[in-house]
């Protein structure tokens, strides 16, 4: 990403979350807090249930959308930014996001700072899908 973009995003960031303590993660800070763990993403504003993500290992995932498809996910980083792409979707494409802690609450907001999610809950529960992903 070029320098003066990479600005143009942070600020932006910076702009649009709340005024409260936030910090850039580093995507290799994201994957080890969500390793081995199972996140519920949310709207960061509204609280509407994006789905559910059970994080197998740092590259590969379970994702259960809200209107309950499930997938299996490769994870990677890309330019400091935490990308998941889905064995699904055709034609494949890259869903990236820049990870954030805001005020102890683990924050992902698109590149282009339209859209935040945060992780409501984080535990060690298993993403089960009726039926199993096949991809």
């Amino acid at each position: 990403m070029p320098v003066a973009r990479a600005v143009l995003v942070a600020l932006v960031l910076l702009v649009a979350l709340p005024a409260t303590a936030q910090d850039r993660l580093s995507a290799d800070d994201f994957l080890d807090r969500v390793t081995g763990r199972t996140a519920t993403f949310v709207m960061y504003y509204s609280g509407n249930l994006v789905g559910v993500e059970q994080f197998l290992r740092r590259d590969r995932t379970v994702w259960a959308r809200s209107d309950g498809s499930c997938a299996y996910g490769t994870v990677f980083v890309r330019e400091g930014q935490v990308c998941f792409s889905y064995d699904d979707e055709r034609p494949p494409k890259s869903h990236c996001w820049v990870p954030f802690e805001v005020d102890d609450t683990l924050v992902v907001a698109a590149p282009d700072g339209s859209e935040f999610q945060r992780i409501d809950v984080l535990n060690d529960d298993r993403v089960v899908c009726e039926p199993p992903p096949t991809s």
